[in-house]
């Protein structure tokens, strides 16, 4: 699932789940309870936090990858 990949990829960025968490605004248990397994029914809200942690929208941080060379818009890379 790609909100899993999101929050394992935010709390990289963030160092750990607790740091994760708190950003995000709900416990760290719900986070690693989502990720390892566990499905809270606050999924879309949850996805809602890990964007607004992120710095972009909800359909882009669960949409499709695009390669870091490729524009995000449009998918032209250079």
């Amino acid at each position: 699932m790609r909100l899993r990949a999101a929050l394992r990829n935010l709390k990289g960025l963030y160092g750990s789940w607790p740091w994760l968490a708190d950003v995000m605004g709900v416990p760290k248990t719900t986070i690693t309870n989502f990720v390892y397994g566990s499905h809270p029914s606050t999924t879309h809200g949850l996805a809602a936090k890990a964007a607004r942690a992120a710095g972009v929208p909800v359909d882009r941080l669960l949409g499709r990858p695009v390669a870091a060379d490729r524009c995000q818009s449009c998918g032209r890379s250079g």
